[in-house]
């Protein structure tokens, strides 16, 4: 299992346009056995950061080759677009699971 943390700001007047995406995204990684996590939006305070990011996705897949099934997918149907043109400071990260309990007790 990986996970894809997505953080970014809507382009103004363009969030039908990444709504259009997520549906079609949605489609696709639900069909591969991946699930969205978490989301939020609206953030309650800025606390450090280069960019403020105002919206963000977490996604769990079942494995970065499922991911890569996933991008490829998306890019074979061309939406990608759809969430370049609608979003900016775009950050996409894959990340590993993380015990953090198990973690804590090596220290």
């Amino acid at each position: 299992m990986i996970y894809a943390l997505n953080v970014f700001n809507f382009v103004s007047g363009k969030e039908a346009i990444y709504a259009d995406y997520s549906v079609k995204a949605g489609k696709i990684i639900y069909g591969l056995g991946g699930r969205v996590i978490g989301s939020g939006y609206r953030p309650i305070q800025h606390l450090k950061t280069d960019v403020e990011r105002d919206q963000f996705i977490v996604v769990q897949f079942p494995s970065k080759e499922v991911f890569e099934q996933f991008h490829a997918e998306a890019e074979r149907q061309d939406i990608h677009r759809l969430r370049e043109e609608a979003t900016t400071d775009y950050i996409w990260v894959l990340f590993e699971p993380w015990d953090l309990r198990q973690w804590v007790k090596r220290y």
